[in-house]
C-alpha cells in the first residue's frame, strides 16, 4: 500500500500547476508594466513640449503687437499688454527667458520635470529687456524712461 501512495503525483502536479501560472502571470504583469512604464513618460514630455510651444506662440503674439503699438505710439509712455498665460503646463512649472538682439529675438520655455526646452524666434524694432521670469501672467511694458525706450516682461 505504501508503494501505490508514493507512484501517485497527481496532488503535487496541481500545485506546481498553481505555482507556474502565478509566476507566469506576475513575470507578464511586470513586463507590461515596465513596457508601457516608458510610454507615459514619452507622452508627457510630448504634452509638456506642445504646451510651452503654444504659450511661447501667445508670448511671441503679445511681444510683436506691444512692439508695433510703441512703433505707432512714438512718444507715448504707457503701452502695455496683459497675458493670462497658465502657471503649469501638464502639471509641471516652467520658466520664460527672453533672449533679446538687437531685431531677432528668442523666447525660451523651460520645464523641470520633464526637462523640456522649446524656443520660439520673433521680430522686434523696439528693443526688448532680456530677462527671466516664471510662467504664469505676464505683463509687457514699455520703459519709455530707458535709453533707448524698451520692453519689459514682468510677473504682475
Amino acid at each position: 500500500m505504501r508503494d501505490g501512495l508514493r507512484a501517485d503525483d497527481r496532488g503535487v502536479s496541481v500545485t506546481v500547476n498553481y505555482a507556474l501560472n502565478l509566476v507566469v502571470a506576475t513575470l507578464l504583469i511586470g513586463g507590461v508594466l515596465t513596457a508601457t512604464g516608458g510610454m507615459v513618460e514619452d507622452r508627457r514630455e510630448s504634452a509638456v513640449r506642445t504646451e510651452l510651444s503654444v504659450v511661447g506662440e501667445r508670448i511671441a503674439t503679445d511681444l510683436m503687437a506691444a512692439d508695433r503699438l510703441a512703433e505707432v505710439g512714438r512718444g507715448d509712455e504707457t503701452v502695455a499688454v496683459s497675458m493670462t498665460l497658465p502657471e503649469r503646463v501638464a502639471g509641471t512649472r516652467y520658466d520664460v527667458t527672453i533672449d533679446a538682439t538687437a531685431t531677432d529675438s528668442t523666447i525660451v520655455l523651460q520645464s523641470n520635470t520633464p526637462e523640456v526646452t522649446v524656443r520660439v524666434e520673433f521680430h522686434n524694432a523696439t528693443a526688448v529687456q532680456s530677462t527671466t521670469v516664471r510662467g504664469g501672467d505676464l505683463r509687457i511694458e514699455l520703459n519709455a524712461g530707458a535709453a533707448p525706450d524698451r520692453l519689459e516682461v514682468t510677473n504682475p
